[in-house]
């Protein structure tokens, strides 16, 4: 009984040790974990402020503060690079919308996935546009979505996008939620 004494306070011990490291690496992973709900939704709040009803008024300024002032917009629509400051995007945005009798535009998000470290963050997004229905998309193609946290919360430095074309067929995994699909 002498000898069992000293085995179980030592069991005793060890076991409270482990419980204690356990629970800090816990708490490790938990602070360490990606931001996902508020990187998605950063992503699903710049697509929404470029969508807009029928009738509706388009406030082209505010479409800026989803963005860093420093924001690259780039894409391959015509098959060359075309690049942007958000300034850029946003007078290339209301020409478009203003001069082509657009009168609602709605584009969002068919599936998207989130890589994270600390700060920083990508989020690949492929995407769906309505132009002046909701009946088919207008076009379907793939946003890289490249984020940064601020103060303010995650805003957008840069997005890179090509657009789906006869020669560029967007792949199942883009398109499905489920990958058994």
């Amino acid at each position: 009984m002498k000898q069992f004494l000293p085995i179980l306070i030592l069991f005793v011990f060890v076991s409270c040790q482990a419980s204690t490291q356990k629970t800090e690496s816990q708490k490790a992973d938990i602070s360490h974990a990606p931001e996902d709900e508020a990187i998605t939704k950063a992503v699903a709040d710049t697509y929404k402020i470029i969508s807009f009803k029928e009738g509706a008024q388009v406030n082209y300024e505010h479409i800026k503060n989803y963005f860093v002032p420093q924001a690259q917009l780039l894409n391959f629509r015509n098959d060359t690079l075309e690049t942007m400051t958000i300034d850029q995007f946003v007078t290339v945005y209301k020409n478009l919308v203003e001069t082509n009798g657009i009168t609602s535009f709605h584009e969002e998000e068919i599936k998207g996935t989130t890589d994270q470290f600390g700060r920083v963050a990508q989020r690949m997004s492929s995407y769906k546009t309505y132009i002046n229905n909701m009946d088919s998309a207008a076009e379907r193609g793939v946003n890289s979505f490249q984020l940064i946290k601020t103060p303010q919360g995650w805003k957008v430095s840069s997005i890179i996008w090509d657009v789906e074309s006869d020669k560029l067929k967007m792949p199942d995994y883009y398109l499905n939620s489920d990958p058994a699909k």
